[in-house]
């Protein structure tokens, strides 16, 4: 067994990772139904195609101006292909940029550093607690702006040091564009810290900043995103447009939230962010080593991925509203780091170094005790297949502990492995019963059924009722409409979706009823008005 697991190589446990990597993050990808905020993107792709207005998105048809529509039109193009809309299609684009995150992760940091380190940042993103049992899961924007924010990092490192500025700035700036076309106003406060940082980094800040090419570069690289604001401003005024996406960004800060709440973020925001993104977050560990600056500045690559993680954190770190999915970003620069400054100090230090190989050894231990433990789980037992999972799941695991524990160069890569390995379980067990006792998933059914028992018929959501985002979408596309608001009762042909609670003097006849994600009930009426 020993000389089995000694000769096993980087680029075997790198493939082998990629191959668990498809059930993990592929197994019932669409067995639970959609979150509210998919939900959104899906509805404003799939009104795209029944209006056929790519230019001005709408969400039940009045015009939407959260968002810039860049996403949702790559789940337009990907819904298409698969011939309808829905949980596959629109989880399936967030994982293509995944997939597309990763393999820049190991592309760049190849570039600079051997396969071994190249290998452990790839696969320490796609196991990342955060992304592995949570973003991966669903298909939301920030997976992909993330990486478009971490391929301009990428992009202003190489180009700066070889000097080629005009290009870097066109470049640079096309990529803010498109990261400005998926989430709007985030993108420029990006990239206004990146440029500067960048130019200060290479000490070009006072000969390039304030330069025609930076100008010049500026405008073209922007441009696509300028052409498409063009076309926009011939449907609708652009003051509306730009005063929701900054009332958007503005929403998240401490002039929407106070003083109180601000403060409160700014201390326990790095503890949350520990926790969310186990087990590697644990290498922080490493700054409070004594040698730790001149572990950063001791490599250029290391030295500006450190300062562009530190320039840009700000951005969140003192925004009251924040999700653990804006920062996914920061992952590689703060796992490079980590790593690189770990190597360093085994290098110097053995054993002090070694706590981090028990760290991870207790992590893979911990993952084989919930698997050996799920049979405890009442519910598991009611999936057919649990027993064959539980005991390949018990075998694996063994040999992945038994690997790490004895080949201490590779102690990261194995606990990227059994990380993978549990979510491949957690697949198969953890979402049937998901979906079974989902709110969403019993939404998702009775608007399933409201199509099935009313077909043709128009649909109206009535004055302020909230149907909500999972409803709102499962009851367009069941119905293959675009249903919009009305405060008119004129309609005697069509069905309203009311709140009783709301309006319950409603002028019609009681049809029947929709269950919405969080329980709530509205009512289907027909109006007794001509």
């Amino acid at each position: 067994m020993n000389s089995i697991i000694k000769s096993i190589t980087t680029t075997q446990i790198l493939w082998l990772g990629i191959a668990l990597s498809v059930p993990a993050f592929l197994w019932n990808l669409g067995s639970v139904a959609f979150i509210g905020d998919e939900a959104i993107r899906s509805l404003v792709a799939f009104e795209m195609k029944l209006s056929g207005n790519f230019i001005v998105p709408t969400l039940n048809g009045e015009a939407y101006f959260n968002k810039p529509p860049l996403y949702n039109w790559f789940i337009y193009f990907i819904s298409e292909a698969f011939g309808y809309y829905g949980e596959w299609p629109t989880r399936l684009v967030s994982l293509s940029f995944l997939a597309l995150f990763a393999y820049s992760i190991y592309f760049f940091t190849r570039k600079v550093f051997d396969q071994a380190i190249a290998a452990t940042v790839t696969l320490m993103l796609l196991t990342s607690g955060r992304i592995l049992f949570w973003d991966s899961m669903v298909g939301l924007i920030d997976i992909c702006f993330c990486w478009i924010i971490y391929l301009n990092f990428m992009l202003l490192y190489f180009l700066g040091k070889k000097g080629n500025w005009f290009y870097l700035f066109i470049g640079s700036y096309f990529l803010c564009g498109v990261a400005f076309m998926l989430k709007g106003l985030p993108a420029l406060v990006f990239q206004a810290i990146s440029i500067t940082s960048c130019l200060i980094l290479f000490r070009q800040f006072k000969q390039q900043f304030f330069k025609i090419p930076h100008f010049t570069g500026a405008l073209l690289g922007l441009m696509p995103a300028v052409l498409y604001y063009v076309l926009y401003a011939s449907k609708v005024p652009l003051s509306k447009v730009f005063s929701v996406l900054l009332d958007q960004s503005m929403q998240r800060t401490g002039t929407h939230h106070g003083i109180g709440k601000t403060l409160l973020h700014v201390i326990t925001f790095p503890f949350e962010q520990i926790y969310h993104f186990l087990p590697w977050s644990l290498l922080i560990v490493v700054v409070f080593h004594k040698k730790f600056w001149q572990w950063i500045h001791s490599h250029e690559f290391i030295r500006f991925n450190f300062w562009m993680l530190v320039a840009n954190l700000p951005v969140y770190w003192f925004s009251v509203q924040v999700y653990p999915r804006y920062l996914l970003m920061f992952i590689p620069l703060f796992n490079l780091c980590g790593v690189y400054c770990l190597l360093q100090w085994e290098s110097i230090h053995q054993k002090q170094a070694r706590i981090f190989k028990w760290i991870f050894l207790f992590t893979i231990c911990l993952v084989a005790v919930c698997i050996l433990f799920f049979p405890i789980i009442g519910q598991s037992r009611t999936i057919s297949y649990w027993w064959l999972l539980w005991i390949v799941g018990v075998f694996a695991m063994t040999f992945f502990l038994y690997s790490g524990f004895k080949s201490n160069s590779q102690i990261l890569l194995w606990t990227c492995i059994s990380l993978l390995c549990f979510r491949i379980i957690f697949n198969g067990i953890v979402l049937p019963i998901r979906e079974k006792s989902s709110t969403e998933n019993a939404c998702k059914e009775d608007c399933k059924r409201i199509a099935a028992l009313f077909p043709n018929k128009q649909l109206l959501i009535y004055g302020q009722t909230q149907t909500h985002q999972v409803a709102r979408f499962y009851t367009s596309v069941f119905s293959n409409q675009i249903i919009r608001k009305s405060y008119l009762t004129n309609k005697p042909e069509a069905l309203y979706l009311v709140d009783l609670k709301l309006y319950p003097g409603f002028p019609g006849t009681l049809v029947d009823s929709l269950i919405l994600e969080k329980k709530q009930i509205i009512y289907l009426m027909k109006t007794n008005n001509r």
